[in-house]
């Protein structure tokens, strides 16, 4: 399987900081508005259409990325306080209130949400794409989008370490300590459990973090991240192949399939509401595979992309799972 160049030079490159900086740049995505808009769209209308709240009152984001974009669409819409993790430093002042503006012109105009036509990678996909007024009727946005509550939020976003800030921004964060247990009601992200090291561990956490009845919304990719030529080809690299890409990158991929995210929320003790899946003809033989990844189902090897909605349910007389100490969040 053919490694691309810039995988390589990427890899190398992050033992000189300067050069990796350079070569990364952002992360993609959450920079637009109209990106944050559609992707909290989706989250909200799937939880609506497995009969999940969507009003939560305090939330989590894990690796919001270029900004806090989609925690700005959720205090749009109603939320209370918004908790975002990341592990560096991406979301910048500038471009989180711009942002910021941009979003509350999208709620007052009742904007559609973007569809694939305009992010034609941005998943999960939607049954109809015009403006979820059963979600967000008229007077939930009047009270939400109240000149007052806005200017809390702008102040919040100036200074989150005002302790009287909606926002709690947290970069880096490895402690799950950090959030006191049964705290969240909601917890999401947007191809980001793909990049955990500690998968089992954030599932500990969250798990930890939720209140009792609370739910998680995630969008995972599982495609190679542009590190090889196939879409699947990061499961034909052998260990030490693919240190030398990793390199000390803080983040990449955990290379996880489907099953293993499906296996660990079930034995983290949550209950799967629903999931998406996205199917793509595998870019590699399965003769090709890596030593690690021979076993791989034939729905693995072909799932490139999965949307999963889960409920924490705890089962009386049986503890809560303790968060691992330590996590690595994109």
């Amino acid at each position: 399987m053919k490694v691309t160049t810039r995988a390589l030079v990427v890899g190398l490159s992050s033992y000189l900081p300067p050069l990796y900086k350079r070569l990364m740049g952002g992360t993609g995505g959450s920079d637009s508005s109209r990106y944050c808009y559609s992707t909290w769209m989706r989250h909200m209308v799937m939880a609506h259409k497995h009969g999940l709240p969507t009003d939560p009152k305090v939330i989590a984001e894990l690796g919001p990325g270029d900004s806090i974009g989609l925690g700005l669409m959720a205090l749009l819409t109603g939320t209370e306080f918004y908790y975002a993790f990341d592990v560096v430093t991406f979301a910048n002042l500038d471009r989180n209130l711009k942002i910021f503006e941009e979003l509350i012109e999208l709620f007052r105009k009742r904007e559609p949400v973007p569809d694939e036509k305009e992010f034609p990678h941005v998943r999960p996909r939607l049954d109809s794409y015009i403006f979820p007024r059963e979600i967000f009727p008229d007077s939930r946005l009047e009270a939400a989008l109240q000149p007052a509550r806005l200017e809390r939020i702008r102040a919040s976003i100036r200074n989150n370490n005002d302790p009287q800030s909606v926002i709690k921004y947290m970069v880096p964060w490895y402690d799950a300590e950090i959030l006191q247990s049964e705290s969240v009601d909601f917890i999401f992200s947007q191809a980001v459990l793909e990049h955990v090291d500690q998968l089992r561990g954030a599932y500990k956490s969250m798990h930890s973090w939720l209140k009792p009845e609370g739910f998680m919304s995630h969008q995972i990719d599982f495609k190679s991240h542009k590190t090889s030529d196939a879409w699947n080809g990061h499961w034909a690299y052998s260990d030490f192949h693919w240190r030398l890409i990793r390199g000390r990158q803080a983040f990449l991929l955990n290379r996880q399939p489907y099953a293993t995210h499906l296996k660990m929320l079930r034995e983290e003790g949550f209950t799967m509401i629903g999931d998406a899946k996205d199917s793509t003809p595998s870019g590699i033989p399965r003769g090709k595979l890596a030593p690690r990844f021979k076993s791989i189902s034939e729905d693995d090897l072909n799932t490139s992309a999965a949307f999963v909605l889960a409920r924490k349910t705890v089962s009386e007389g049986v503890p809560e799972n303790h968060a691992a100490s330590r996590l690595a969040v994109r």
